[in-house]
């Protein structure tokens, strides 16, 4: 079972929604290294053009951003400071289509060119289009990271309509899955339009007129060309992280009897001196992959499995709970009798 493109630590955007969120918490009086912390950046990096963070990165601020803020809009207001001119080509190419609807093929097309923490999809009826944004990451659709998450993206998706039409847009509605939040006036006043809760999906609802209008900048000739730099561009970010996906698709393969560097590469048909190289070139290294597929296991057979901590602890290679539960609390915030009890809290 080989990993999808993007991967979580795939670092391919770049850090233009943590350097928002930094000016923002400063505001608060936070400082940059409290919004960073475990996140492998620091302050310099912000603002330094070669710089690129992955989807993993991105939720550990996000997640800092939570417990610092005091202003409960903070995501939204975030969100809506994000322009297209932040998603260098991807954003240019947009801004170039000839019509909306070639502008939301694009953006579906191509969107494994930005981190990608929500699953998007698009849908028309007679009378309203939506976007749907959907939990492909396991966040917890009721959690207060999915939430921050899908805030900002509502933002950013508003900042982003207002700048291919050259002009503000407003939805007609927002529905989404999880309980009124204590904030809700502001989604209102943030976001234009209201907002209902507790619906089945994460809808950004507008007129279907809306597809019927022209874009600001359409310059089909120009997009034609910056279409054809995105798909090259594409194919060399797929070509850099094959690598670590094919590892991780090994390990996720075989649960429980993980094989160990030199078995991987032998099936790789490199030595493990070069396997280790190369994943080091990609920012990572086997025993990062390896946590990273023991994370995502331990958290599915929590959520799904009534299994004990010693049954996790030794399908996944431990060598008893204590080291299990000392590792889970470092991946993921708190014990797994915590993250049980959250995700069961959050089914019920």
């Amino acid at each position: 079972m080989e990993r999808a493109f993007p991967g979580i630590d795939d670092r391919i955007e770049p850090p233009h929604k943590i350097a928002v969120l930094a000016e923002l918490l400063q505001e608060e009086g936070c400082t940059p290294q409290q919004l960073l912390k475990d996140s492998g950046l620091d302050s310099a990096q912000l603002h330094a053009p070669a710089t690129r963070v992955s989807s993993r990165q991105l939720l550990t601020v996000y997640g800092n951003a939570l417990r610092l803020s005091r202003d409960p809009g903070l995501a939204i207001k975030a969100g809506k400071r994000i322009r297209i001119t932040h998603f260098g080509m991807y954003g240019y190419a947009l801004l170039t289509c000839a019509t909306p609807r070639d502008a939301i093929d694009f953006a579906i097309k191509y969107r494994s060119m930005a981190a990608t923490l929500l699953g998007l999809r698009f849908e028309e009826t007679a009378h309203e289009a939506f976007w749907e944004f959907s939990d492909v990451l396991s966040l917890g659709a009721r959690s207060d990271l999915f939430r921050f998450v899908l805030e900002f993206q509502l933002g950013t998706q508003l900042s982003v309509h207002g700048d291919i039409f050259g002009r503000p847009v407003t939805p007609t509605e927002i529905r989404v899955t999880y309980a009124p939040v204590s904030h809700a006036r502001a989604y209102e006043e943030l976001l234009g339009c209201p907002v209902r809760f507790g619906q089945e999906r994460n809808e950004l609802r507008f007129s279907s007129e809306l597809l019927k209008q022209s874009l600001a900048f359409a310059n089909p000739a120009t997009a034609a060309v910056v279409r054809q730099t995105c798909d090259q561009l594409l194919t060399e970010m797929k070509a850099a992280s094959s690598l670590a996906g094919k590892v991780f698709g090994i390990l996720m393969a075989q649960p429980g009897r993980f094989p160990d560097l030199e078995t991987i590469a032998s099936r790789l048909h490199m030595t493990s001196r070069t396997l280790r190289r190369k994943l080091q070139a990609q920012e990572t290294s086997y025993q990062a992959i390896l946590n990273n597929v023991r994370k995502q296991l331990a958290m599915d057979y929590l959520r799904e499995t009534r299994m004990s901590n010693e049954d996790i602890a030794a399908s996944l290679g431990f060598s008893d709970a204590p080291n299990f539960r000392q590792a889970f609390k470092k991946w993921v915030g708190m014990t797994p009798s915590a993250f049980r009890e959250r995700s069961d809290s959050e089914e019920a």
